[in-house]
């Protein structure tokens, strides 16, 4: 009887040390995702800093720089004319509480073969899921403005496992697709896409380079780690206070 109850505490304690051990790793391994994604904030805030020294660029200037050189951040002057007929409603957009969409549009430069998807802002959604905003494009054909550039991954979070395949226009989608998009237009798409600075009275700009900075993820990652340590600490007092109870007299 004695050798079946200490065999039954053996496992009971192993099982436990397993647990723990799973937790540790995942408070670790949660610890440094955490630190890592500081490091990319920062080099993220120290490459806008560059690119806001450098100041607002134009079209010709920007054609100039390197082809392999990231062009998030830079603040670019561009003119053209707006294709009113199809642009996109990006879903799920969140502005002061309220729920919208961002307006998406391409731009053609002049003496540029491929447009610019340009983000206007935010339109605030009606109350009918089934109706999409109402969008008050000026009369004049021509829209010159200061963008915003921003490269690489675009799609952001997202459930959906398309960004949107709706017929006709304009379409709502989930996500921001350049390949889709360029697919939808029968026609290539400059590689990265702009976002209004200023209201225009069309939408209301809402973009922000860095949502959260890097001090929040390194908080996160050192309470991840402190939240390790704390089940090692009770686990480990947990287990010795078994031992004593277990301890025969």
């Amino acid at each position: 009887m004695q050798l079946i109850l200490w065999r039954k505490q053996k496992l009971s304690s192993i099982i436990a040390i397993c647990v723990v051990v799973l937790a540790v790793l995942i408070c670790l391994r949660l610890s440094v995702w955490q630190y890592q994604r500081g490091e990319q904030k920062q080099q993220q805030l120290s490459q806008l800093a560059v690119s806001k020294e450098q100041g607002v660029m134009n079209w010709q200037a920007l054609q100039s720089l390197p082809a392999d050189l990231s062009k998030t951040g830079l603040q670019v002057k561009v003119s053209g004319e707006v294709n009113k007929q199809h642009y996109w409603l990006l879903d799920n957009q969140i502005y002061q509480g309220q729920v919208g969409y961002d307006l998406l549009a391409a731009v053609t430069i002049a003496g540029e073969k491929a447009p610019l998807i340009v983000n206007f802002g935010w339109l605030k959604a009606p109350q009918d899921r089934n109706q999409l905003p109402v969008v008050a494009w000026p009369s004049t054909a021509t829209f010159a403005a200061t963008v915003q550039l921003k490269q690489g991954n675009l799609k952001g979070f997202t459930l959906a496992d398309q960004i949107g395949a709706e017929q006709g226009w304009p379409k709502r989608i989930q996500g921001i697709d350049l390949a889709i998009f360029s697919a939808q237009l029968a026609e290539p798409v400059q590689g990265f896409i702009g976002y209004r600075n200023e209201a225009d009275g069309i939408a209301t700009p809402h973009y922000k380079s860095v949502v959260m900075g890097p001090d929040k993820h390194y908080a996160y990652a050192v309470q991840w780690l402190l939240i390790g340590l704390a089940c090692v600490v009770i686990a480990y007092f947990a287990m010795r206070r078994r031992g004593y109870e277990n301890k025969p007299t």
